[in-house]
């Protein structure tokens, strides 16, 4: 019988497991030929620090019928963390409705739903409805908050994150929902949010960069790199609605001038063709050639600077399907570095309205125990 290493080495090996554990939180189910890629572990290793998860049930082991080119193949032995092992909450404040969204640690979603309100609901009640939505999913599924890991919540506007500039909004989620639950709380952007949900469970899936796009009545971005949410050092990266695409043209709210978003959001759309969603006649399919012309240059811009393996574009104007992505993609292609034309993939986002609430999910599972602890 063997015994337990001590000392450093049962430090390295305590390591070694949470390389496995958070691969696993931020991946969801991973094969061990995936769990060796992402967690630079060597097979050995990795055998034997999954058989001792395994052994304490932290882990659990499923067979699945692997695909190939030619129909179904052998099965694949996929592992995920024990779905026992507690749940995540998450929370979109969002303009016109609020979601609440609840899955377990192997990234099942377990209740989900949401309930309209009006743009001018001021948040405190955004913040009640949101409740409400818990309390009802709870009763109606009988869900236990009990073994509750944390809250992640997506919210209008900016959030940069530094608890000495205080910011109201995001605050009041923190406090009240922290004296609530008592569980780490996280509030982020919600078009954030939803880069960081389509990256774990939508069109980004299985990718290490994904640069997302959300083109709706503002326009909005986030940027996720190794399954990770990037910030920035103000919390504002992947903010590409807001990169210049005139530099005389109207001031923007940011305190710059011919953004992107001033061209092509939803209101400026609409304004200038009422059914450009849809794209029935030729005035609407000139405004969408011309939106998704200033689009992929701002996409190529981005692409070029850090290199991801996929766009995702999402929100209304998305629907409009090839009349607005053809001229996306050409210009994306004059104006992007060979290197990165070759390997950026452009896709529509696959996720639904629940998006932002699943990447506040998504928020608590890939922070580590550590990063919560912190003040």
């Amino acid at each position: 019988m063997g015994t337990e290493p001590s000392g450093p080495l049962r430090l390295l090996r305590e390591t070694h497991e949470e390389r496995v554990l958070s691969a696993l939180r931020t991946r969801g189910a991973l094969t061990r030929a995936q769990l060796v890629e992402q967690t630079n572990l060597s097979r050995a290793t990795l055998s034997s620090i999954v058989q001792t998860l395994l052994g304490r049930q932290a882990l659990t082991e499923t067979s699945e019928e692997a695909t190939t080119g030619r129909g179904r193949g052998r099965p694949v032995s996929m592992l995920t963390l024990n779905p026992a092992g507690g749940l995540a909450l998450g929370m979109d404040l969002g303009h016109r409705g609020v979601q609440v969204t609840i899955a377990n640690v192997a990234h099942e979603v377990v209740a989900s739903d949401a309930v309209a309100c009006a743009e001018r609901t001021p948040s405190a009640r955004r913040l009640e409805l949101a409740l409400d939505l818990v309390d009802d999913l709870t009763s109606r599924h009988e869900i236990s908050l009990a073994a509750l890991a944390g809250v992640g919540v997506g919210i209008v506007g900016p959030v940069t994150g530094d608890a000495s500039r205080p910011e109201p909004g995001a605050d009041l989620v923190r406090d009240t929902l922290g004296a609530r639950f008592d569980v780490p709380v996280f509030v982020d952007n919600n078009t954030r949010l939803a880069a960081l949900a389509e990256a774990v469970w939508g069109a980004g899936a299985g990718v290490s960069s994904a640069l997302y796009l959300r083109l709706s009545y503002g326009v909005g971005g986030g940027l996720v790199l190794g399954g990770r949410l990037f910030a920035g050092a103000g919390g504002a990266a992947g903010e590409l609605g807001h990169i210049s695409v005139d530099r005389d043209g109207p001031a923007c709210q940011c305190g710059g001038r011919g953004c992107l978003e001033r061209y092509v959001s939803l209101t400026t759309l609409q304004e200038r063709c009422t059914d450009v969603l849809e794209a029935r006649d030729a005035g609407a399919h000139e405004v969408l050639a011309e939106a998704g012309a200033r689009i992929g240059e701002v996409l190529a811009a981005a692409c070029n600077t850090v290199n991801p393996e996929v766009v995702v574009v999402g929100g209304e104007l998305a629907d409009t399907g090839d009349h607005l992505f053809a001229p996306l993609r050409a210009a994306f292609g004059r104006y992007t570095h060979s290197q990165v034309r070759r390997t950026a993939r452009i896709t529509r986002a696959a996720l639904g309205p629940d998006a932002a609430a699943r990447g506040g999910i998504a928020l608590v599972l890939t922070t580590t125990p550590q990063e919560a602890s912190r003040p």
